[in-house]
């Protein structure tokens, strides 16, 4: 009995025990529930979050995210960083990962997330609100996705973002009010989306903004003249919008701004403040595409700190003051379209960082300026359409930074520079419709990068140098309406180098000698091709057919004689263009051209009497004959109704 008793005791000892275990345990489970930073809730609970983003993704094509599985820590996974001790993640980072689907509200579980950034990816949906519970979230960045909808006002609950950006998406609605309760922004970047209504007031309010960005939207109205009490601004964009009036002049006494960018859609009118002189720290200012009228403001001149300065498609006249050539930091100017009269300032590139002029379709005169390849560092020279007159600068042919050079539409005269186009980064030439004399330059790189040759409408006379066919990259050379004599008599050598050309001008030279001495070997790649107004004699070849991707083709007004060779009225099928007219062709006028409508003018009489006579001739067909007639003025006429015509093909070539 006792020995019963004794068991019996140390049975319900045992039950005590257990069942003070079992409490205790679920007292601890009850504790975890209550506060789970004692034991890793939180890590269970972000492990899901993660989990449940890489679920809401429809596409991974770089496999960015094959390693977010159970097998591993979190903390190890691509794009995330936890805290070294605490084990949270502190960081995701999965820009530029070319991800598509949506943002998990499951996010709102990383509680100690302070960076969150899914740049440049594909993303889309909307914005979700539960990120307002993220109280530690100091960068927040969805730019470069296709999120749509509106931003949702529960984010201002957001207080310690000092970071946002939500540039080029699809977002609507007007621009955020929420975002002005957010008070330690540094950085907003709302551009390139789809906010419409004006800049509010309140955006004038922030303590700490650096950097602001509304750009690229649909935004109309006022500029507020609060915004002038940002002080702390650095950077202000807000081009590519639908403004009216004027800047207020509070902008300009914003003394950190350093950028500032009001590239609009033609509407900012009146004169550029004068106070702008208070911006003494400014680098780069964009005013262009407004219709700003007056004079460029004496007090630029105190803007020594101006690295770029744009003020194209306004409407401002005047001189350019010559203290612009004398602005120390000065890289890029660009005043281009609108109604500058008088000389470019000649100190204009002394300062040695002439990077970019452009100065096109103004009405300035005078000469260029000697030294604006100074420090050579010159890299595109934009003159068109302008009254200058005298050379081209011999420093320009020593200028080994340039790429790109387009004086057309001026009066220089006197010769090329004699180098210019052995410039080591030289891509494109284009001085058509000048007075420029002399010979073709006889010398150039075998790396040469040039892609675009023309100058058209000149006076160059003599031979056009075998190089030409031997530059890698030349797709279009355009050398019509000078006065060429003659071709390098090397031109079809066997070591010349396959050339890439494309479009071919030589229409309106003096050019002789036969079809034959051409670079015939190259029409594999040609698809504009023009020798018409020369004197080219003999019979068409037939290596001509070898031009399987020619669309255009004028040879007309030379003094070819035989007849069309059968192989080229077949490849007329595959031809927009095609004019033989004005030479000395013989034979009939085959059927096929008549069905294709493929017009032939003014054929020599010879063809006239032996071929079809003029009354056979369809009455739409002889309509076309009777445009011809009309447009084959001297120069430009005759190309300029072909490509009104035919846009599609002549269009691509000169778009340069």
């Amino acid at each position: 009995m006792c020995f019963f008793i004794t068991s019996l005791n140390q049975i319900m000892k045992v039950q005590r025990n257990t069942k003070m275990q079992l409490l205790l345990s679920l007292l601890i489970m009850c504790l975890l529930h209550v506060h789970p930073t004692l034991s890793g809730g939180y890590l269970l609970s972000e492990y899901r979050a993660l989990l449940s983003i890489k679920s809401s993704m429809t596409d991974d094509p770089q496999s960015a995210l094959s390693m977010w599985n159970t097998s591993t820590s979190h903390c190890t996974w691509s794009g995330i960083t936890c805290h070294p001790s605490r084990h949270r993640v502190t960081i995701l980072d999965l820009s530029d990962l070319r991800l598509s689907g949506t943002l998990s509200p499951d996010l709102a579980h990383l509680r100690f997330l302070s960076n969150l950034c899914v740049a440049s990816n594909q993303l889309s949906g909307a914005i979700p609100a539960e990120l307002s519970s993220l109280s530690a979230l100091r960068v927040l960045n969805l730019s470069d996705n296709r999120f749509n909808g509106s931003f949702p006002s529960q984010l201002s609950l957001l207080k310690n973002l000092q970071v946002l950006d939500l540039y080029d998406n699809d977002l609507t609605g007007d621009l955020p009010l929420a975002v002005t309760q957010m008070p330690n922004l540094r950085h907003l970047h709302l551009g390139r989306n789809f906010f419409s209504g004006g800049i509010p007031s309140q955006f004038g309010q922030w303590k700490f903004l650096e950097y602001l960005d509304v750009s690229n939207n649909s935004l109309g109205g006022p500029i507020p003249l609060e915004i002038g009490n940002l002080t702390n601004l650095r950077e202000l964009y807000i081009g590519y919008n639908m403004y009216e009036g004027g800047i207020p002049s509070e902008i300009w006494n914003l003394s950190e701004l350093v950028h500032f960018e009001a590239r609009n859609r033609i509407n900012l009118s009146g004169e550029i403040p004068p106070e702008i002189w208070n911006s003494v720290s400014l680098k780069s200012l964009d005013l262009s595409n407004n219709v700003f009228t007056g004079e460029i403001p004496a007090s630029f001149a105190e803007l020594k700190s101006l690295r770029l300065l744009q003020l194209s498609g306004n409407k401002l006249h005047g001189a350019i003051p010559e203290f612009i050539g004398d602005m120390p930091e000065l890289e890029v100017l660009e005043l281009w379209l609108n109604n500058f009269t008088g000389i470019i300032p000649q100190r204009l590139g002394k300062n040695g960082k002439l990077q970019l002029l452009h100065l096109s379709w103004n009405k300035l005169n005078g000469t260029l300026p000697p030294d604006m390849c100074f420090g050579n560092r010159l890299e595109v020279l934009f003159t068109e359409g302008n009254l200058l007159f005298g050379p081209i600068t011999d420093s320009l042919g020593r200028c080994e930074s340039l790429n790109d050079i387009r004086m057309g539409h001026n009066f220089l005269n006197g010769s090329m520079p004699r180098d210019l186009f052995g410039l080591p980064n030289l891509s494109i030439v284009v001085l058509q419709n000048n007075r420029l004399t002399g010979k073709f330059p006889i010398s150039s790189r075998n790396n040469s990068q040039l892609w675009a040759v023309d100058i058209s409408d000149n006076m160059i006379h003599g031979e056009i140098p075998s190089w030409i066919w031997r530059l890698p990259y030349l797709q279009i050379l355009n050398l019509s309406h000078n006065c060429l004599e003659t071709l390098d008599v090397n031109l079809n050598a066997p070591n010349t180098s396959q050339s890439s050309l494309s479009l071919l001008d030589l229409h309106s030279n003096q050019l002789q000698g036969q079809l034959l001495t051409l670079p015939l070997h190259f029409l594999n790649v040609y698809e504009f091709f023009t020798v018409s107004r020369n004197k080219f004699d003999g019979t068409i070849p037939t290596s001509l057919c070898s031009a399987t991707n020619l669309d255009a083709l004028d040879w007309s007004h030379n003094h070819l004689i035989g007849t069309i060779p059968q192989c080229l009225i077949e490849m007329s099928k595959n031809l927009s263009v095609m004019d033989l007219g004005g030479n000395n062709l013989t034979g009939l006028i085959p059927d096929s051209f008549f069905r294709l409508l493929m017009f032939f003018t003014n054929f020599g009489s010879e063809w006239k009497s032996t071929g079809r006579r003029a009354t056979k001739i369809p009455s739409q067909v002889q309509y076309i004959f009777e445009g011809f007639r009309r447009w084959e003025q001297p120069h430009s006429g005759y190309l300029s109704m072909l490509f009104e015509e035919h846009r599609h093909i002549a269009s691509p070539y000169f778009a340069i």
